[in-house]
């Protein structure tokens, strides 16, 4: 399914990448449109975060976020469960892992540096009392969506403290 918005964007003429994050941090940006590979610039790739960090969107800048000297709120979850293992901020699931791959030329180069890991970390940007959450759906039928908003608000509410959601 993220193939296909990946390939509808790149024939709209989008500058930035559609992706698609899902467990395991999979993630797809760019596909094949009409059997040839839709190339990006090195500010298309999937571990170019910048544009879309609160910290650094401003700035006009391309890469990855400096999460280590960014984030300097305690994650509450640290203080719950102080034994969890938690994520490297500069930690990457690398795109192209096949050794000898015969379809190289065909895989999508936004994925070439990698994905940028999704999981809980221990330093944060927000300050989960100041914060206030909204989830918005698009409406229409989709199989499991209240259980997704319903473990999103737990999560919000027991493990981050946050208050205000909407």
């Amino acid at each position: 399914m993220a193939a296909r918005f990946a390939t509808w964007g790149a024939r709209q003429g989008l500058k930035s990448p559609l992706g698609a994050l899902a467990a395991g941090s999979a993630c797809a940006a760019g596909s094949l449109c009409d059997r040839r590979v839709v190339r990006m610039d090195s500010q298309q790739y999937a571990t170019n975060l910048k544009p879309h960090h609160v910290a650094t969107w401003w700035d006009g800048s391309a890469g990855l976020v400096a999460e280590r000297q960014i984030n300097k709120v305690l994650n509450p979850i640290a203080l719950e469960f102080p034994g969890l293992n938690f994520l490297n901020p500069d930690e990457l699931v690398m795109g192209h892992i096949i050794m000898n791959d015969s379809k190289a030329a065909h895989r999508a180069s936004a994925l070439k540096n990698g994905c940028v890991r999704g999981n809980v970390c221990k330093d944060i940007y927000w300050e989960p009392k100041e914060v206030k959450a909204a989830i918005v759906t698009c409406g229409g039928l989709c199989p499991g969506l209240n259980s997704i908003i319903r473990e999103v608000t737990n999560c919000l509410w027991h493990h981050y403290g946050v208050r205000s959601i909407l």
